[in-house]
């Protein structure tokens, strides 16, 4: 599933989900930033580091357009790495069983589809 990460109206990047923490309805995914993405502006974590809470400032909608809302939204950048992720945590709206009941990890850790 991919999900679209913004700073008000502005689009910084795109995710792919790749994995999830069912039982704190966690979802993690690779994120691929756009021009306006802003490493010191907009992540959490950089290089392993704690910058701080960067969730007031951003949103994240489905593909669709539908609104994902949760309690946090976390970019964690790792440049020497080359790699970002963003932490989706507490998602809220819609429902986390809605969105990744077909999931590998949702039905591993629930034994249902």
């Amino acid at each position: 599933m991919r999900v679209i990460i913004y700073e008000a109206d502005t689009a910084i990047g795109e995710a792919k989900i790749i994995a999830l923490d069912p039982p704190m309805g966690v979802a993690i995914a690779e994120f691929t930033p756009s021009g306006a993405y802003n490493m010191e502006h907009h992540a959490n974590v950089i290089n392993g580091d704690y910058i701080e809470d960067r969730s007031d400032r951003l949103r994240i909608e489905l593909a669709n357009g539908i609104p994902l809302i949760s309690q946090a939204i976390s970019i964690q950048d790792w440049p020497q790495l080359g790699e970002r992720e963003v932490h989706i945590v507490g998602v809220l709206e819609p429902s986390f069983e809605s969105l990744f009941s077909e999931h590998l990890d949702f039905i591993a850790y629930w034994g249902k589809v």
